[in-house]
């Protein structure tokens, strides 16, 4: 009884039985017959008043026949045998309106006998009339002309209501209590069917997933159904693709780490066979590439962590405001200093105040990797130029930095690629740069979790430009 499937089925197949089964029950050990409603309303009940009057008129011909053959006793006695076989009691009255036979009738009566008779006094050979009788009854009143002392011959017939019998024969209520049973059964059958299949291909998706079969996907199985299974199942294929999204990321990261640190290990274990060959020499040489390659993966590891720690929006610091352009002034300033040592310069070239929302130490990092890798790559007697205006897009206002250099640019097809860990367009050139491929990632970080958006183009004279926008509202939350 652990299965949805059975559960749900057994519980809507007894719940329709015991309805259905109650239902028969009732009927069949209903009181006794009860009269129908309204008179005239139902279908059945306007047949049964077309059968009475039909009826009547036969019986109206029957009565002139045995008054004339049989004379007034013999009409008695068959209006008794009629009432002991269909209940249809009747009444025999004269032109004058007198009763003839002795026998009880309603007071309504002699208004039907009136009125029949007053329209074949206009000439009609006959004339009907009818009405509601008491209880339901039906009262009908048919009046003939004839000829002799009568004159008139009418039959006020009082015709009992059409008795519904409830009660069903044994073998009938086993047939209505198989045909529900069945029926809800069927019913109930394809309805736990319905609900619990998307649930099983959902179940069967979650086990390929965590299988390792990461390409699993339920939209196209359950967008048919348009319910809250498709919902699930659109929500199921968006948690399958971050997913996917990530490992992926994740083993390139690996992957692109580890091709990273074998280079400088490598280069490290030869500088120390050197240093060992050398032993009696200088080794100053050998020491001096350990020491550089030490640095570089020192560097490289401390972006990593701070990779990492972008990352882990938990444990991000609280944001104020930061008036951006003392800061990127500041930043201009150290980089320019440095990049004197290259034969290079940094210049901003135009700034508006402005102050954005965020992390001090985050921007600035974010605008230091962007800055000097412009700087590695600008070629000699050239700058770096950098601008900082004020833009809006419709309502919104957004503070817009550009960083251009004068080097070689990507290619289009690269510029996607720039902001992913350890990609490089050329990696000979990026690493006689010194770069390691993770600034700009570490930048495009930074820049997403202030609500911010990083691109980068090739600028038309050449060279590289990347523009980092930063809204003036409140940035994403980290």
């Amino acid at each position: 009884m652990r299965s949805l499937w059975v559960k749900i089925f057994l519980w809507f197949w007894l719940a329709m039985s015991l309805v259905g089964g109650s239902l028969v029950l009732f009927n069949f050990v209903a009181g006794p017959p009860q009269p129908p409603g309204p008179f005239g309303s139902p279908p059945f009940v306007r047949n049964w008043r077309q059968h009475a009057v039909l009826t009547l008129r036969q019986e109206t011909k029957r009565g002139v026949d045995i008054l004339r053959q049989g004379g007034l006793k013999d009409l008695v006695r068959h209006l008794d045998e009629l009432e002991n076989s269909t209940g249809i009691r009747g009444a025999i009255f004269n032109s004058q309106g007198e009763e003839l036979t002795g026998r009880s009738y309603p007071p309504p009566a002699t208004n039907l006998v009136r009125k029949t008779q007053k329209i074949v006094e206009k000439g009609f050979p006959e004339g009907e009339a009818q009405m509601k009788g008491p209880e339901g009854m039906l009262l009908a009143a048919r009046t003939l002309a004839l000829r002799g002392n009568l004159k008139t011959f009418t039959l006020v017939a009082q015709v009992p209501p059409p008795v519904i019998d409830r009660r069903l024969a044994p073998r009938d209520l086993i047939l209505r209590l198989l045909a529900i049973l069945i029926t809800g059964g069927a019913v109930c059958l394809w309805l736990a069917r319905h609900l619990t299949t998307p649930l099983v291909r959902l179940q069967r998706a979650v086990r390929q997933l965590s299988g390792g079969d990461l390409s699993t996907r339920m939209g196209q199985v359950l967008e048919p159904r348009g319910d809250e299974f498709s919902d699930l199942a659109r929500d199921f294929d968006l948690m399958a693709e971050r997913i996917q999204s990530l490992l992926g990321s994740q083993q390139r990261l690996l992957r692109d780490i580890s091709h990273e640190l074998r280079s400088p290990l490598a280069r490290l274990g030869v500088a120390v066979e050197l240093a060992r060959k050398h032993q009696n020499d200088s080794p100053s040489k050998a020491l001096d590439r350990i020491e550089l390659e030490a640095d570089r993966m020192n560097i490289m590891i401390g972006q990593l962590l701070d990779l990492t720690r972008l990352e882990n929006t938990d444990q991000m610091e609280e944001m104020g405001l930061v008036p951006l352009a003392d800061l990127l002034e500041e930043i201009v300033e150290d980089a320019n200093f440095e990049a004197a040592g290259y034969n290079r310069t940094v210049r901003l070239i135009e700034i508006q105040k402005c102050t954005v929302k965020g992390s001090p130490q985050l921007l600035r990092s974010a605008l230091e990797n962007v800055i000097r890798n412009g700087v590695r790559h600008t070629p000699e007697h050239t700058e770096v130029q950098i601008s900082l205006i004020q833009s809006s897009k419709g309502q919104q206002t957004y503070q817009l930095i550009r960083v251009r250099d004068w080097g070689l640019g990507v290619p289009d097809s690269a510029l996607s690629e720039l902001f992913r860990p350890f990609y490089r367009v050329e990696d000979a050139r990026d690493r006689q740069s010194g770069g390691s491929g993770l600034g700009l990632a570490i930048a495009e970080q930074i820049v997403r979790l202030h609500g911010g958006f990083i691109r980068a183009t090739n600028a038309s004279e050449g060279g590289l430009i990347v523009e980092i926008e930063l809204e003036t509202g409140s940035p994403t939350v980290i």
